[in-house]
């Protein structure tokens, strides 16, 4: 197999992993992040500020769109015009239009996936009461409307033009990793405060812990879960669940798949897998070592390098430094992909020695 001597020995997703991905807890038992800040102020205003908290908006709250508006884009290949603009109608801040050999069609726009660093994609209904998801997306890099990504197709009329129509199942699958908790309620019912990813949706319902900490009795760790404290194999499904579930141990088709298809760059876990990093390092390096979750990214390569050098630091440790450089290691061990996300890039988490740097 091409690039075999690069992968290490697949984990096994363990069964209290599974059991973590299915627990349902009851709404009573949440109670808000609102509530965690009287405690943990300060990473709550870090959170409240990330992109995971922004990972889905009200359109009426994202000043920098609604003063950009009117935005316009023309699909040639479908012979479509779409217009983003103000909407007429009450209750509504923004609305997508679509017209094809004179005929419109509009979608007024209800939510916003995307926290704005690389795009946002739209979600909205029509007038008779139809959910879709906007078949052109803004996007940063140009501050121009463009084709949402994966959605390119033929249009042989301006409502097929418009949106990407969506079932209620299909909704609760888009809407599921952009919330805290309700991802089935309809997109004109979920609760703005359960919109985006806060602290309840990776730390489980407070309530026990609220409780716990009022008469100040018991094992506080123990009343809340923490991920972070999750061994790499769990976490990395953890994490997965959302941003791309890994293949297990015997999927060998799937395994095969991902490490040809530079697609699933888009998915770090099902390449961080792949990783002899991940499979060598005896648990030491999972999501968490590079990854703050409650804060951004940060923005230079050589930002990552301290977490690199803490195994490959040569000598004792027996593992080779790199003869190449001595910083900005993920430029060429994890380099930045594009061509399969409109307007975009990733890096590439499957760490290994990459044509450049062979």
């Amino acid at each position: 197999m091409k690039y075999a001597r690069h992968v290490g020995i697949l984990c096994v997703l363990t069964a209290s992993s599974l059991a973590a991905s299915k627990r349902s807890p009851n709404d009573n038992e949440f109670v808000g992040s609102d509530r965690c800040v009287a405690c943990h102020a300060a990473i709550a205003e870090v959170q409240h500020q990330s992109n995971h908290f922004r990972t889905l908006r009200k359109v009426q709250t994202i000043n920098d769109l609604l003063t950009a508006v009117p935005l316009r884009f023309v699909d040639t290949a479908n012979a479509s015009e779409y217009r983003l603009e103000k909407s007429a109608r009450p209750n509504f801040a923004l609305d997508l239009v679509a017209t094809q050999e004179q005929r419109a069609e509009r979608l007024n726009l209800l939510w916003a996936f995307g926290a704005g660093r690389k795009g946002i994609t739209f979600i909205g209904r029509t007038g008779q009461g139809e959910y879709g998801q906007g078949l052109v997306s803004w996007y940063r890099r140009i501050n121009k409307l463009d084709i949402t990504t994966g959605l390119k197709r033929k249009a042989n009329d301006a409502h097929e033009a418009l949106a990407d129509w969506m079932t209620p199942a299909q909704l609760e699958h888009c809407f599921n990793c952009h919330v805290t908790r309700h991802g089935d309620a309809s997109p004109e019912a979920l609760d703005a405060q359960d919109a985006g990813i806060r602290c309840e949706r990776c730390h489980g319902p407070g309530k026990q812990h609220l409780e716990a900490a009022a008469v100040r009795e018991g094992d506080l760790a123990r009343s809340i879960r923490n991920p972070g404290k999750l061994k790499a194999i769990e976490q990395v499904f953890f994490c997965g669940a959302c941003h791309g579930t890994p293949p297990g141990t015997t999927a060998v088709h799937t395994i095969s798949r991902n490490m040809a298809d530079s697609r699933t760059v888009r998915f770090p876990p099902q390449r961080l897998v792949l990783s002899r990093c991940f499979n060598e390092s005896q648990g030491k390096l999972k999501c968490t070592t590079c990854h703050n979750p409650h804060e951004n990214l940060p923005q230079l390569a050589r930002d990552f390098d301290a977490k690199c050098f803490s195994c490959h630091a040569g000598p004792p440790r027996g593992l080779r430094s790199c003869p190449q450089a001595s910083r900005d290691c993920i430029k060429c061990h994890m380099p930045r992909e594009t061509g399969f996300m409109t307007h975009s890039d990733f890096a590439d988490h499957w760490i290994r020695r990459t044509p450049v740097n062979r």
